[in-house]
């Protein structure tokens, strides 16, 4: 039958137990009939006990009529080690890559800290709590709840320590890549030379995806005319977006003319 133990001290846990003993009965006819493993019982008394390896006695109790003849083994060793409680901060492991040159902008998770408890030689393997979330081929943002895992310097589950919370609730944002492009004016002179010009701001951001990202090296303004303009004047012209590309924020610059004599 399966052996179990008693009065068990509250910050300690049983690491070694023998799972079962074999008990011989005695008794009547009439005291077997119906009789099953779970009208016994067999324990080890804790009572006292603290941290460590200790022999004890096995203790058997059967119904009325029903005497024990003997335990095997009649004593057992059994091994209790401090149960300890810590708090640890929770880290995220995405897996795979979101779908059309998309990246990850955010991760926002709740809990951001959470407890372990286990056997203290288990509970001191744990070097970080993690959750675990597949983004592959992920197209927009994802709420999610992700089970919590105690893992060892090699990313390993370490067993017998448990997670409270166990779960973490999980909000991950994807967006396009992005990249700093120089503004260059594009003008339509009508026998107008421009001197200088100056464009505010000289950079701007866009995003989309990587592949087109790389094949441009600045963003173009829409043309300005020149024809009837004054020695020096300004104006907000908006920028041409190759296609794919799309502004950040801003989608249009200032450009400050300079025209020669």
């Amino acid at each position: 039958i399966p052996l179990y133990y008693r009065n068990l001290g509250q910050d300690l846990v049983v690491m070694e137990l023998e799972e079962s003993i074999t008990l011989s009965l005695q008794g009547t006819p009439q005291a077997f009939d119906g009789l099953t493993p779970a009208d016994l019982e067999a324990y080890v008394d804790l009572n006292g006990k603290r941290k460590g390896r200790h022999e004890l006695r096995v203790y058997a109790v059967a119904p009325p009529g029903v005497g024990i003849v003997s335990i095997a083994p009649a004593r057992v060793s059994v091994l209790l080690e401090d149960l300890v409680t810590r708090q640890m901060s929770v880290e995220s492991s995405l897996l795979g890559h979101p779908a059309g040159g998309m990246i990850i902008e955010e991760i926002n998770f709740t809990p951001q800290e959470v407890f372990i408890k286990g056997p203290r030689q288990k509970a001191d393997l744990v070097q970080k709590v993690v959750f675990h979330l597949e983004v592959n081929d992920a197209r927009g943002s994802i709420v999610s709840s992700a089970k919590l895992y105690p893992v060892d310097s090699r990313g390993s589950i370490v067993p017998e320590v448990t997670v409270t919370p166990d779960l973490a609730e999980v909000v991950v944002n994807l967006g396009l890549p992005q990249k700093d492009l120089p503004v260059k004016a594009v003008f339509k002179n009508n026998g107008k030379s421009v001197e200088k010009s100056v464009i505010e701001p000289a950079v701007v951001r866009v995003k989309g995806p990587q592949e087109l990202l790389a094949e441009n090296t600045c963003l173009l303004t829409e043309e300005i005319d020149l024809s009837g303009r004054p020695a020096v004047f300004s104006l907000d012209v908006p920028l041409v977006f190759p296609e794919g590309i799309l502004a950040a924020k801003i989608d249009k610059v200032r450009v400050q003319v300079f025209l020669a004599d």
